[in-house]
Parts: structure tokens; sequence; C-alpha cells
């Protein structure tokens, strides 16, 4: 296996913030992590975040907030609709100086008031920043990070805590450590990767790698390798008219059984459902009101 630098989040600007506005038409997002902070404002439909043995389902109005190098995978039901916010840690360290070593989170007693005013003062902000996403005026890019840097500041004053140094590099030596392999799966899924070739590739032993990747990643090696493969399958069919199979093939699948399995238990559906669903969706967005 060749050595691939971990790729940064494409939607950061020089400031270290990035916004973007989502739509997904049902989906799911593997296992995976990124160096920023991210804040999810959710709008429509459905979405299922799952993060340190965690489950949320979230609804409309909802913010949840994944921390930089913090493990998650997503789920998203039919048209779902949410604003995403990336912060950079290493970028705020310029006006905290201590920001990579908070970790934060957006529980609290609501008997306390000061941050349960602070939270409305966030979603606020969140919901100005999604207007501004489609608005084009002279001034609109300095609104947006006016708020963007209020978010920061909330969060730093009202919802972080600092993490045990320990605690963070180790953390972060493991992510270090795991990065260029899940890169190199993300760009060969469709090619045999071995168990064993992994854990020559990283200079370990089958069986702590094993415990090390579990321990990280939540899911086996081998799980993580057929979600990345379904999860692009499924990308791919979206957009495909080509058989099943022959879409199957090109992501790495040659046993239609095993296709089967992994798709349903991420999208609870067999591929040719899905399919059909991905159509209807097309049809109902062509739709035109008569006038």
């Amino acid at each position: 296996m060749q050595n691939y630098q971990h790729k940064l989040l494409t939607d950061l600007d020089e400031t270290g913030f990035g916004v973007k506005l989502e739509n997904k038409t049902g989906g799911y997002s593997p296992p995976h992590w990124h160096k920023a902070v991210e804040l999810l404002l959710f709008v429509k439909g459905r979405v299922t975040c799952i993060f340190e043995n965690t489950t949320l389902h979230a609804k409309p109005g909802d913010i949840y907030l994944i921390n930089s190098h913090q493990v998650h995978a997503t789920k998203f039901g039919r048209k779902a609709n949410y604003l995403c916010v990336h912060i950079l840690p290493s970028q705020m360290c310029k006006f905290v100086p201590n920001f990579d070593q908070l970790s934060f989170s957006l529980t609290f007693d609501p008997e306390d008031q000061a941050k349960a005013m602070a939270y409305e003062q966030l979603r606020v902000h969140l919901q100005e920043i999604l207007r501004q996403t489609e608005e084009s005026h002279l001034a609109y890019k300095l609104e947006r990070q006016a708020r963007l840097f209020a978010v920061t500041a909330l969060l730093v004053k009202y919802f972080s805590q600092p993490l045990a140094v320990e605690e963070t590099t180790l953390q972060r030596s493991d992510m270090t450590r795991l990065e260029p392999l899940l890169e190199y799966i993300q760009l060969h899924h469709a090619e045999e990767l071995p168990l064993d070739d992994a854990a020559n590739y990283m200079g370990l032993n089958k069986e702590y790698f094993c415990r090390l990747f579990k321990k990280n990643m939540g899911v086996s090696y081998l799980q993580y390798v057929y979600q990345i493969r379904t999860t692009a399958f499924c990308r791919e069919l979206e957009t495909s008219d080509d058989p099943i199979s022959e879409i199957a093939e090109r992501h790495g699948f040659r046993d239609p059984k095993m296709l089967n399995q992994y798709f349903r238990e991420i999208y609870g559906c067999t591929p040719s459902e899905k399919r059909k669903f991905f159509r209807e969706v097309t049809i109902d967005d062509s739709d035109v009101d008569p006038e």
C-alpha cells in the first residue's frame, strides 16, 4: 500500500471556518473523523448521528456538536436538509491559545439560565448563517464571518472544558497513525484489501491492529471496508442506469449475497428497492405545480 496523506476538509477558508448547506436523499456516512469541530443545525427530514456508542435522532431545529478527532457516523432519511459549520482548532488557537485542548458539549442542565440563553443565541446565529448562505450582497461574507466568530466565542465561554493532555495526545496519536490507511481504503475500496496487508502496512501484528482499529473506529477493519464499498456503490446507484451487478463489481463486490447483507444493514432495503426510491425522488423533484 502506498502512503496517502489524509485530506483536509475542502470547505474550510483561510480563517479556519467552513459552511455548507447539505441536502441528502437518504444515505449513510461510515465512521470517520476530521480535524475540525463540527456544528450541525438540522432544517428538514430525519438524521441519525452515531458516536461514542450513542445514537441521536435529530429533528428540525436541533443542534448537534461533534468534536475534532471524534469518530462518528451519520444516517440520512429521505430529503434531509441541514447546515454544517466547521471550525478548525489550529486557526482558533490564534485567538484562544489552548483551543485545540478543549472539548465541547451542548448538554447542560436546563436550570442553568446562562447556558440556556447561550444555547438560544447559538441557534439564532446558526439560523442567520443559514439564511446568509443564500445571499450575495456586498457585505454578506463579513456578516457571516462575524456570526461564525460569535458562535465560536459562545462555545468557548459556555460549552467547553479542558481535556487531559495525556488523553488528547494518546487519542490523536492513534488517529494520526490510522489516517493514511483510511485514505488508502477510500481511494482503493474496490481492490482486494486483506486484513494481513493492512496490519503489515501499519507495522503491527494482526491482533493488535484489530484492537486498535476497533477501539478508534467503533467497527472492525473488515466492517469498515465493506461500509466504504457499500456507500460508494449506493452513490453510483443513484446516478447510473447500469445493471446493479456491474456497479457492484466496480466497487469490489464479487458476491451478491455480501452486497445485499451490508446494504440491508445500512439502508434497510435491497439495492433494487433503493434504486426505485431514488427514481421516485427524482420524479417528485421534477414535478411542477400547475399555474
